[in-house]
């Protein structure tokens, strides 16, 4: 059978990609790691790493085994600073993904206060407005925003949030203010690949409303900057543009015409992840950052 350090030494072999590497993180021999890794397979009945004199590459079982003996590692070494065993600070790697306007206009103007608070902790950030799947691209914590279909994933709201049809002064301007659906349809759009259909509601019915996009862009910030530019109307999470709004380079178009507009922010997780220091101080993090940022704010 296995222990504790035969699975410590694993992890090991995997972060420094090879077993010499984790003989020298270990201090002990290669020997001494080409064993413990020998015997955590044969009692696992199963290969973890395919390795030659060259390369060293998990297997599939392998990759597995690697993201949940990590979540168990790092939740004993948690069990024990509860307990007053372990004086440790939060450590080792934090993966999220987010959408890019979410990280550029909330997260990373109080991020460095983060850093200071937990300089031990490395943080890896896939910054992205498609779906992203936090199993399958290993991410420990996702922040999404809208209504939620994934079942698998733990969801805690960080705020409420509803998206409207926004357009620039200057659009306006030049190509009139739309006051119907049908009126709607003549417009240009700026959008997100994704955006081309959307559900619309006039005179009590919701309708599906094919978009004419001149201008696609896959990402949310450069949208922004387009609808300012007055290329177009489209689609925006008000918080994402309040500022905007209250300037004035940007005008809300057809109030309550969007159908279903609501689009809370949402940190999930998996459901089958274990509760780490790590997750619960970003989520701590993260709920800060939008208590004060929208503290007066009634959206």
């Amino acid at each position: 059978m296995y222990n504790l350090t035969d699975l410590q030494t694993f992890v090991s072999i995997v972060d420094n990609n090879s077993i010499h590497g984790a003989a020298a993180a270990q201090q002990v021999s290669v020997a001494t790691v080409s064993l413990r890794l020998s015997k955590l397979e044969k009692a696992l009945s199963t290969v973890l790493v395919f390795r030659d004199s060259r390369k060293l590459e998990l297997s599939s079982a392998g990759e597995v085994f690697y993201q949940r003996v990590c979540a168990i590692l790092e939740a004993l070494r948690d069990a024990e600073y509860q307990i007053g065993a372990r004086r440790s600070s939060i450590s080792g790697v934090l993966r999220v993904t987010m959408p890019p306007w979410i990280f550029s206009k909330f997260v990373m103007p109080r991020l460095m206060e983060f850093e200071q608070q937990y300089p031990d902790l490395k943080l890896e950030f896939l910054i992205n407005d498609q779906f992203v799947n936090v199993v399958e691209d290993k991410q420990d914590v996702a922040v999404r925003v809208g209504s939620l279909s994934d079942s698998a994933m733990l969801a805690r709201k960080l705020c409420d949030n509803h998206r409207i049809l926004c357009a620039s002064p200057l659009y306006l301007e030049r190509y009139g203010t739309p006051d119907s659906l049908a009126r709607l349809a003549e417009h240009r759009w700026v959008v997100l690949p994704w955006q081309r259909q959307l559900k619309m509601q006039e005179s009590g019915k919701v309708r599906t409303f094919n978009v004419d996009a001149r201008f696609t862009v896959s990402n949310s910030d450069y949208m922004t900057q387009a609808l300012l530019a007055g290329h177009g109307i489209g689609i925006k999470s008000y918080i994402a543009i309040r500022e905007a709004l209250q300037s004035g380079s940007l005008v809300e178009v057809l109030p309550g015409m969007l159908a279903s507009g609501e689009a809370p922010v949402w940190f999930l997780k998996p459901q089958n992840s274990l509760t780490t220091r790590k997750t619960e101080a970003f989520f701590d993090f993260m709920q800060s950052v939008f208590d004060a940022e929208l503290a007066n704010e009634n959206p």
